[in-house]
C-alpha cells in the first residue's frame, strides 16, 4: 500500500516537472530568453512553496530570493524592509538603540568595521575586523547585513550574544546589554601646554561638517599651533559630509571623485563657504577607518596637507545609493567607486599611513601609544619645521614584534625592523 502511494506521488511530481519543462522552453524561445528567466524563478518559488519538506510562504521565498540576488551582486548592496529603512534613517540622525558597532561583509563573512566609541560594543572589547560567527546562536553565514543589524538592535536593557572569531583564536561568546546609542560627532582636547589640538570624528552623519567646523574654530580660538585629527574606528557615513570635512583643510582642489559604471568622473570640489584652517595636521588611522574616513585621510595626504600615523585603513571605496521602494522599503545599491584626491582607488587595499605603528592595547585608553607618538611627531614638526622620518617614531625591534603579537591585524614590515636594528647597532 505504501509503495503504491509513493509511486502515485512520484508520478504526479514527474508529470508536473515535465509540464513545466515543456512550457518554460516554449516561452523562453518565444521571447528569445535563456533558461535563467523570470518565469523559471516563479516556477521555482511555486515548487518550493508546494513541495519543499519545510513550509515557506511566498513572501518569505521572495525575501530570500532578493537577499540572495543582492548578496551575489556585491558585499554592500542590500534590501531594507520598512522597519530597517526607518532604522537606517535614525542612525544617520545620530541616535538609535543597539550595541554600537558598524558591520560589513568581507569574503562572505560578517565583519566588524569599527565599534563606536563609548558604546556597549566598544566597552565589550569588540574590535575592527572581528568576525561575527553567530548572533544569539544563529549562524551569520548567508545572513544579510540588514538582517544582522536588525537582530543586534533592540530595546535598551536587553541582552544579545555575539559569537566572535578573532584572528587565530578559537571562537568565543560576548554578551552585550543593548543601550541607546548616541553617536558623538566631534570631540576635542588640548595637549602640550596648549600647543597641540586634538579633534576626534566618530562618524560622518548629518551635520558632521558643520559640527567639525565649529570644533575646529574653538580649537583655533584657543590658539593651538597644530592639530591631531583622530579618524580611528570611524566607519564613514554620508559622502557629502566627508567632502565637507575635507574642505576644512584646503581652500581649493578635489576632495574626492566618484565613477559610476557608464558615467564620467564626478568631482567633489572643496566647499568654499566653509572655514579653512592652515594648521599642520597629523591624522590617526586604523583598520576601523573606512569609507568617509579614507576620503578625508587620502585627501590630506595626497594634497600634502598632513601626515598619517597608525595602521592601514579598512579599504571601503564604494558608494551606496538609497532607492525607496513600495510599501516603505528601500534598496541600498552600490552605484559607484570613489577615488582619493590623488586618483587612488582604495577598495580592498585601504591606505597605508606614513608612520606605521600598531596600537598597544596595554596603554591607557585616553593616552594610547599611537596618540602619544602623534603628539611627539607634531611637536617635532613645530620645533623643527618639518615632519620626522618614519624611523624617528619607531620603537625598537623587540617592541615592534611585541606589538605585532598584540595586534594580529597588523603585519610589520620586515624592512622597518631591519632598519631599526641598524639604527640600534649604529648607536
Amino acid at each position: 500500500m505504501i509503495k503504491k502511494q509513493l509511486s502515485k506521488a512520484l508520478i504526479i511530481i514527474i508529470v508536473l516537472a515535465l509540464s513545466l519543462s515543456f512550457n518554460a522552453p516554449a516561452v523562453a524561445e518565444e521571447n528569445n530568453r535563456e533558461h535563467f528567466s523570470l518565469e523559471n524563478l516563479e516556477n521555482i518559488i511555486s515548487l518550493i512553496e508546494s513541495y519543499h519538506v519545510e513550509e515557506f510562504s511566498s513572501d518569505e521565498l521572495l525575501e530570500k530570493a532578493i537577499e540572495g540576488l543582492l548578496r551575489e551582486v556585491d558585499a554592500y548592496s542590500s534590501f531594507m524592509s520598512q522597519e530597517e529603512y526607518q532604522e537606517m534613517q535614525e542612525e544617520f540622525e545620530g541616535e538609535f538603540g543597539g550595541i554600537g558597532i558598524q558591520i560589513t561583509t568581507r569574503d562572505d563573512r560578517l565583519t566588524i568595521v569599527a565599534p563606536i566609541s563609548n558604546t556597549p560594543g566598544a566597552a565589550a572589547g569588540l574590535q575592527a575586523e572581528d568576525i561575527i560567527v553567530k548572533i544569539d546562536g544563529e549562524k551569520t553565514k548567508d545572513m544579510s547585513q540588514q538582517r544582522a543589524v536588525d537582530k543586534m538592535r533592540g530595546e535598551p536593557g536587553t541582552e544579545v550574544t555575539l559569537t566572535i572569531e578573532r584572528a587565530d583564536k578559537e571562537p568565543f561568546d560576548v554578551k552585550i546589554i543593548r543601550d541607546i546609542i548616541e553617536v558623538p560627532i566631534a570631540e576635542t582636547e588640548i595637549y602640550d601646554d596648549g600647543r597641540v589640538g586634538y579633534l576626534s570624528i566618530t562618524q560622518f552623519l548629518q551635520q558632521t561638517g558643520e559640527k567639525t567646523e565649529q570644533a575646529l574654530l574653538e580649537l583655533e580660538g584657543e590658539e593651538v599651533e597644530a592639530l591631531i585629527l583622530d579618524l580611528r574606528n570611524n566607519p564613514g557615513g554620508i559622502l557629502d559630509e566627508a567632502a565637507r570635512v575635507g574642505s576644512l583643510f584646503a581652500s581649493e582642489g578635489t576632495v574626492v571623485s566618484i565613477k559610476q559604471r557608464n558615467g564620467p568622473l564626478q568631482n567633489f570640489e572643496v566647499y568654499e563657504d566653509l572655514h579653512t584652517t592652515d594648521l599642520p595636521v597629523l591624522v590617526l588611522t586604523n583598520a576601523g577607518s573606512a569609507s568617509g574616513s579614507e576620503i578625508v585621510a587620502g585627501f590630506l595626504r595626497d594634497t600634502e596637507r598632513g601626515k598619517l600615523l597608525g595602521t592601514r585603513t579598512f579599504g571601503k571605496g564604494s558608494v551606496q545609493s538609497i532607492f525607496p521602494l513600495a510599501q516603505g522599503a528601500a534598496l541600498r545599491l552600490t552605484t559607484a567607486n570613489f577615488y582619493t584626491a590623488g586618483e587612488n582607488l582604495i577598495e580592498k587595499d585601504g591606505i597605508t599611513p606614513d608612520y606605521e605603528l600598531p596600537l598597544d592595547p596595554e596603554t591607557e585608553f585616553d593616552m594610547d601609544n599611537q596618540l602619544e607618538k602623534a603628539r611627539e611627531a607634531v611637536l617635532y614638526y613645530l620645533d623643527q619645521g618639518d615632519w620626522p622620518e618614519a624611523d624617528y617614531l619607531l620603537p625598537d625591534a623587540e617592541e615592534l614584534e611585541r606589538l605585532e603579537e598584540l595586534d594580529p591585524f597588523y603585519e610589520i614590515d620586515e624592512e622597518l625592523i631591519e632598519e631599526q636594528e641598524e639604527i640600534e647597532d649604529e648607536e
